[in-house]
């Protein structure tokens, strides 16, 4: 799940661009990219996530033990079904581990009952973590609304057929574009927005308890960093001379 973690991005609203076949790409793997591997590998690789009634919430980082995003520590399976005992959950770890090995080995701590669930909880360790230290690939998470003005404003300066909500984009089309947008960085000037705070209106007080909204606005430079962060996956691409040529988003 590269800077193109879409499954930890799914958790975070906004879009992701990422290169396109990177996901064949050895990378650095968090507690949040084992326990999203973990769960693919049950339900995908061993065909048994569905039997077993293990889905995509049910792998998560035991959030009580330290940082999150830790390369190792403790990770918990969240078992519906209360027939799983520990012959299935060791055989899922070894085969895991035979998937994974010489970059990830988890060992089986045993099961116990989840005081924020209720339920049977099969608590793993991520013992070792030997991806902390690859490259991270190149990509970007923004909101919705910057990704949103990101796209309008290649699509108004020549890519085409640009999808607001998701797509891709032709590395050799987007050299052009960029190109373009540099030799007149003006039209940057459109696509900005000024910051600005509900309660500098009046808007939070209006009643007790009235929500404050804090827009950050969308200055010229955070704009001129989404472009240098797209010339950046454009230079990864060229220079290990990738065959798609293309930059993923949604």
């Amino acid at each position: 799940m590269n800077w193109y973690k879409k499954a930890q991005f799914k958790k975070i609203a906004g879009v992701s661009f990422w290169i396109e076949g990177t996901d064949k790409i050895a990378q650095p793997m968090n507690k949040f990219d084992i326990c999203n591997d973990l769960q693919k590998f049950i339900s995908y690789e061993m065909g048994i996530g569905e039997q077993l009634g293990i889905g995509f919430n049910d792998v998560d980082p035991d959030s009580s033990s330290g940082d999150v995003f830790s390369f190792t520590g403790p990770i918990s399976i969240y078992l519906k079904n209360p027939s799983i005992k520990n012959n299935i959950i060791n055989s899922i770890v070894d085969h895991y581990n035979t998937y994974r090995e010489g970059s990830i080995k988890l060992k089986f701590l045993g099961i116990n009952t989840s005081g924020v669930r209720g339920i049977n909880t099969a608590r793993l360790l991520i013992e070792e973590n030997n991806t902390q230290n690859l490259d991270d690939l190149p990509g970007m998470h923004l909101s919705n609304d910057n990704a949103s003005a990101l796209i309008s404003l290649l699509s108004n300066e020549g890519m085409q057929s640009l999808d607001t909500y998701g797509g891709s984009l032709n590395t050799a089309e987007l050299k052009i574009v960029i190109n373009n947008i540099e030799q007149n960085d003006f039209v940057l000037k459109t696509y900005t927005r000024e910051p600005s705070d509900s309660q500098e209106h009046g808007i939070a007080t209006q009643e007790p308890g009235q929500a404050r909204i804090i827009d950050h606005g969308r200055s010229y430079e955070r704009l001129i960093r989404y472009i240098e962060e797209l010339k950046i996956m454009i230079n990864y691409i060229e220079t290990n001379n990738l065959p798609n040529q293309t930059i993923n988003y949604g």
